[in-house]
Protein backbone atom coordinates (compact mmCIF):
# COMPACT_ATOMS: atom_id res chain seq x y z
CA UNK A 1 0.00 0.00 0.00
CA UNK A 2 1.01 3.06 -0.92
CA UNK A 3 2.04 6.02 2.01
CA UNK A 4 0.43 8.49 -0.24
CA UNK A 5 -3.01 8.84 -2.88
CA UNK A 6 -2.50 12.04 -5.00
CA UNK A 7 -6.09 12.62 -6.75
CA UNK A 8 -6.01 14.69 -9.65
CA UNK A 9 -9.40 15.46 -10.99
CA UNK A 10 -9.60 16.64 -15.04
CA UNK A 11 -11.35 18.41 -17.17
CA UNK A 12 -10.76 19.10 -20.68
CA UNK A 13 -6.98 20.28 -19.02
CA UNK A 14 -4.65 19.24 -22.32
CA UNK A 15 -3.24 22.29 -22.27
CA UNK A 16 -1.53 22.35 -18.82
CA UNK A 17 -1.89 18.35 -17.19
CA UNK A 18 1.49 17.26 -19.15
CA UNK A 19 3.21 19.95 -15.93
CA UNK A 20 1.19 18.83 -14.03
CA UNK A 21 1.49 15.79 -14.12
CA UNK A 22 5.38 15.90 -14.42
CA UNK A 23 5.66 18.26 -11.11
CA UNK A 24 3.86 14.64 -9.60
CA UNK A 25 6.28 12.35 -10.74
CA UNK A 26 9.04 14.55 -10.39
CA UNK A 27 8.22 14.76 -6.42
CA UNK A 28 11.44 13.71 -3.97
CA UNK A 29 8.97 11.16 -2.16
CA UNK A 30 8.24 8.80 -4.46
CA UNK A 31 6.10 6.05 -2.38
CA UNK A 32 2.49 7.40 -3.85
CA UNK A 33 -0.19 6.09 -6.20
CA UNK A 34 -1.47 8.58 -8.61
CA UNK A 35 -5.42 8.77 -9.08
CA UNK A 36 -6.55 10.70 -12.31
CA UNK A 37 -10.03 11.16 -12.71
CA UNK A 38 -11.43 12.14 -16.21
CA UNK A 39 -14.68 13.77 -16.17
CA UNK A 40 -16.10 12.98 -19.41
CA UNK A 41 -13.04 15.25 -21.31
CA UNK A 42 -14.07 16.01 -25.06
CA UNK A 43 -9.85 17.32 -25.82
CA UNK A 44 -6.94 15.18 -25.69
CA UNK A 45 -6.77 14.65 -21.86
CA UNK A 46 -6.65 11.31 -21.58
CA UNK A 47 -4.21 10.87 -24.75
CA UNK A 48 -1.68 13.05 -22.89
CA UNK A 49 -2.23 11.10 -19.22
CA UNK A 50 -2.09 7.92 -21.48
CA UNK A 51 1.63 8.93 -23.14
CA UNK A 52 2.74 9.13 -19.43
CA UNK A 53 4.24 5.57 -18.73
CA UNK A 54 4.79 4.94 -15.33
CA UNK A 55 3.30 2.61 -12.79
CA UNK A 56 2.15 4.92 -10.26
CA UNK A 57 -0.83 6.55 -12.78
CA UNK A 58 -4.48 4.87 -12.95
CA UNK A 59 -6.28 6.55 -14.96
CA UNK A 60 -9.96 6.43 -14.19
CA UNK A 61 -12.65 8.11 -17.13
CA UNK A 62 -15.96 9.14 -16.33
CA UNK A 63 -18.05 8.41 -19.27
CA UNK A 64 -19.75 12.25 -19.34
CA UNK A 65 -18.92 15.31 -17.38
CA UNK A 66 -20.73 14.97 -13.79
CA UNK A 67 -18.79 17.71 -12.12
CA UNK A 68 -15.29 17.92 -10.24
CA UNK A 69 -17.37 17.41 -7.14
CA UNK A 70 -18.62 13.93 -8.75
CA UNK A 71 -15.12 13.12 -9.98
CA UNK A 72 -13.18 14.27 -6.61
CA UNK A 73 -15.64 12.01 -4.79
CA UNK A 74 -15.43 9.14 -7.20
CA UNK A 75 -11.82 8.93 -6.91
CA UNK A 76 -11.84 9.64 -3.00
CA UNK A 77 -13.83 5.90 -3.38
CA UNK A 78 -10.16 5.03 -4.87
CA UNK A 79 -7.68 5.67 -2.32
CA UNK A 80 -5.53 3.50 -0.75
CA UNK A 81 -2.91 5.51 0.52
CA UNK A 82 -2.69 5.98 4.43
CA UNK A 83 -2.71 9.91 3.24
CA UNK A 84 -4.44 11.75 0.92
CA UNK A 85 -2.61 14.82 -1.31
CA UNK A 86 -5.52 16.72 -4.13
CA UNK A 87 -4.31 18.62 -6.97
CA UNK A 88 -5.90 20.62 -9.79
CA UNK A 89 -4.95 19.51 -12.97
CA UNK A 90 -3.70 22.84 -13.68
CA UNK A 91 -1.54 23.16 -10.64
CA UNK A 92 2.14 22.64 -10.47
CA UNK A 93 4.13 20.97 -7.13
CA UNK A 94 7.67 22.27 -5.95
CA UNK A 95 9.74 18.96 -5.87
CA UNK A 96 9.71 18.61 -2.44
CA UNK A 97 5.86 19.52 -1.52
CA UNK A 98 4.96 15.56 -0.44
CA UNK A 99 7.65 14.96 1.41
CA UNK A 100 7.72 18.28 3.46
CA UNK A 101 3.99 17.78 4.22
CA UNK A 102 4.63 14.01 5.33
CA UNK A 103 7.49 15.43 7.59
CA UNK A 104 5.31 18.19 8.98
CA UNK A 105 2.31 15.47 9.58
CA UNK A 106 4.42 12.89 11.21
Amino acid sequence: MPEITVLMPVRNGERYIKESIDSVLNQTLTDFEFLIIDDGSTDDSCSVIESIKDPRIKLYRLEQNEHISHATNYGFQKVTGAYLARIDSDDVWYPQKLEKQITFLK
